[in-house]
């Protein structure tokens, strides 16, 4: 045989190499389900409805779905400034922000709307960002430090319902009560059950899907709907934490490119996928040590040295041990082309997937306190991280994941169509030159009966009511007074927390009658503060226009 010749069957033999998938992965499994909460199609459906309707949070503003959107990849899509957080020193624009969730505004245990020490009258944000919880059923501990175990306790008795493989149903009720995700303030059980059996299921969200349609058709309310999947109406924490889990474990997202080659379909990956897959499997890179394949996690927790300890102690928080001070959860990479951030931080030192990659050349990151020695000396070239990024973003993305086509369709949510209210008119200031704002966040709900509107930045201890209308209102010009055009009426008045010049703030809460003809109703709403600094004696908000659902 010739040089030439020879040279030319070396490489159509490593062109063969790098083509065929690697003989010990294998595709990704059907997740594991514990047979204390077996899946049924009844079970899922409502999982579904549970997990997509914004009136599981107190205020009717956040859904389990809004930080977990399969177009995603399954995490928050929402990288916007009211999604950050300032970190641990309370200032933004820090090294130590984080791109997290916006969850829901404060309020005490009576429901009154509080100013809170970080994010005044805005939404209050996570400390980390949102993991995927696409392929959370095969973690046998959930959330970045593994504190929802695989143990799960019936909330109200603490009697074990699960005692193994239950991480799904252990995470599934920890936001539902969390005062910075869904719930206000001393939120309880009972709450949540006796809101839940007095909504309309999914009254705030749009486009349902031919399943949630269909089952809304035949169980139109909650009660029904618990009844068809658990055999009683009865609605309790427990039952809601089976649905829920019940309807992640069958979003499997098990039809990538990689799955296809992984079984014989050479042509799935492109060559530069291959090449990137065959960088990622490297000894020399150790990528697949940490994420290993099928799952893409090895379900283990490392610190990469990205933040320093002292900004979140991460599984140390939850074992106590020196050892764990800095550790997070090794995420799952499907998907992860979808996801906008990444880390737990959300990463603003890595905000995109290839300096993601890039990040781990020569070793991650800077703090050196108990990070990972497994990267030491990692070395890869930007070509080489190119390569693994497009074996990531593309080889690994489920496409009804990115297309969310069934088990990942989903309806939209009210909070993804805009602001909740629509406003108009001119604010009149009052003392300082501060004008008064009407906070109008929460959607309103035929029957609900925790509807708020707040006001903040008024005269603090002044008398302020709350004016109501159900016909518009004119747009006069500042300074022409406080007295609307009826038909309106005043609520109040109410006396103003805080003390002095925009420092005022109260709430109105009022239930709203569960008439259904309601539905569609347009309603404005107005504050006057009795100011003495004010033009006439009152400063007022804009208008705010809503529309019951």
């Amino acid at each position: 045989m010739t040089r030439p010749a020879a040279l030319s069957v070396l490489a159509l033999t490593l062109a063969a190499i790098a083509a065929a998938p690697p003989a010990r992965a294998q595709a990704l499994p059907a997740p594991p389900v514990p047979p204390e909460n077996p899946i049924t199609e009844a079970k899922r459906v409502l999982g579904k409805a549970l997990f997509w309707d914004e009136q599981l949070s107190f205020d009717n503003t956040v859904a389990c779905g809004t930080c977990h959107i399969p177009s995603a990849g399954g995490s928050d899509p929402r990288i916007d400034l009211e999604n950050r957080h300032p970190g641990l020193d309370g200032v933004y624009g820090t090294q130590d922000d984080r791109f997290a969730s916006a969850g829901v505004r404060r309020v005490d245990p009576h429901g009154a709307y509080q100013p809170d020490p970080t994010f005044g009258f805005a939404r209050q944000v996570t400390p980390r960002r949102s993991p995927t919880m696409i392929g959370a059923a095969f973690f046998p501990e959930l959330f970045w430090d593994g504190r929802a175990t695989g143990m799960f306790r019936d909330p109200l008795t603490n009697a074990v319902l699960i005692p193994s493989g239950g991480a799904l149903e252990d995470q599934a009720l920890g936001p539902i009560l969390s005062s910075v995700e869904m719930a206000g303030e001393g939120r309880t059980w009972a709450e949540v059950t006796a809101k839940l059996a007095a909504v309309r299921p999914l009254a705030l969200a749009t486009d349902l899907n031919p399943d949630l349609s269909g089952a809304l058709a035949v169980d139109p309310t909650y009660p029904e709907l618990f009844e068809n999947a658990f055999g009683t109406p009865e609605i309790t924490p427990a039952r809601i934490a089976f649905a829920l889990a019940t309807y992640q474990r069958t979003l499997h997202p098990d039809q990538t490119p990689w799955d296809r080659y992984i079984t014989g379909q050479t042509s799935a990956l492109t060559a530069q996928q291959r090449t990137g897959l065959n960088q990622f499997m490297s000894a020399s890179l150790r990528c697949a040590q940490c994420h290993t394949p099928p799952l893409f996690s090895d379900n283990t927790y490392r610190n990469l040295g990205l933040r320093d300890i002292a900004e979140d102690n991460g599984r140390q928080g939850v074992t106590g041990l020196y050892e764990d001070r800095g550790k997070f959860k090794t995420p799952t990479l499907r998907n992860v082309g979808l996801r906008p951030r990444f880390f737990h931080s959300g990463a603003l030192e890595a905000p995109s997937l290839f300096n993601s990659v890039f990040f781990y050349n020569q070793g991650g990151g800077f703090f050196l306190d108990n990070k990972d020695p497994l990267l030491n000396n990692v070395s890869m070239s930007p070509g080489t991280a190119s390569d693994i990024t497009e074996f990531l973003r593309n080889g690994l993305t489920d496409p009804r994941v990115a297309a969310e086509l069934p088990p990942f369709d989903r309806p939209t949510l009210r909070s993804e169509l805009g602001p909740n209210a629509v406003f108009s008119g001119a604010a009149l200031p009052g003392s300082g030159g501060v004008a008064p704002v009407i906070l109008a966040a929460m959607p309103a709900v035929v029957g609900d009966s925790g509807f708020r509107i707040g006001v903040h930045g008024a005269l603090g201890g002044a008398l302020a009511r709350l004016v109501v209308r159900t016909s518009a209102p004119g747009n006069p010009a500042p300074g022409t007074g406080p007295t609307p055009i009826a038909p309106s009426l005043y609520s109040g008045p109410i006396l103003l927390s805080g003390i002095g010049a925009g420092a005022g703030f109260g709430t109105w809460q009022r239930g709203i009658p569960n008439v259904p003809a309601l539905v569609g109703q347009r309603m404005w709403f107005q504050w006057l503060v009795q100011d003495p600094a004010a033009a006439r004696g009152f400063a007022r908000t804009q208008w705010a226009e809503l529309t019951l659902r």
